[in-house]
């Protein structure tokens, strides 16, 4: 199944890029998100919560970001198993500039087999639709959100670290 879309932001594409090329600001925007480990810069595995028709559990995907171009593309490719029934994922998104905002071009793509999909076919399709719909929806309001600083703190010196602005004469 494959589902897609767009939306403006007035995020910059650089700004898009660096929420999208981040595995652990982008996975929490995934619908069903529980949790994720990261095991380098560009793989991690995620874990969802599943639910189609009776069958209820958790996922575990072994996730890559496998294509990042700043500031035009990110893609994102997993797999992993539900119920005995493997599970394909890929995401792509494509930034692109304009004057005043910045375009995100996103396609979902996902499909499941085995024993799942052969007991909930019918579901599983609406169910893929309506995830990625909540995923661009929050990404959507995630990029609306304004980007925080954080106010740079002055660590206290330890005594085992004298405070290098301070000037001692002995």
């Amino acid at each position: 199944m494959i589902h897609s879309g767009t939306f403006l932001t007035t995020r910059s594409a650089d700004g898009v890029f660096d929420l999208l090329a981040d595995p652990q600001r982008f996975a929490p925007l995934l619908p069903d998100f529980e949790s994720m480990a990261v095991q380098d810069a560009s793989h991690f595995s995620l874990q969802i919560a599943i639910s189609v028709a009776q069958i209820s559990g958790h996922a575990n995907l072994a996730m890559e970001l496998f294509e990042a171009v700043r500031p035009r593309r990110v893609l994102y490719r997993g797999q992993g198993i539900v119920a005995g029934s493997q599970l394909e994922l890929n995401l792509q998104f494509h930034i692109a500039r304009s004057t005043e905002s910045t375009e995100v071009n996103w396609q979902g793509e996902f499909s499941l087999g085995g024993m799942v999909a052969w007991m909930a076919g019918h579901l599983i399709e609406p169910m893929g639709r309506r995830n990625f719909e909540l995923m661009a929806e929050r990404l959507q309001n995630g990029l609306s959100q304004p980007t925080s600083v954080e106010p740079s703190i002055p660590s206290a010196p330890s005594p085992d670290r004298p405070d290098p602005d301070s000037h001692s004469i002995d």
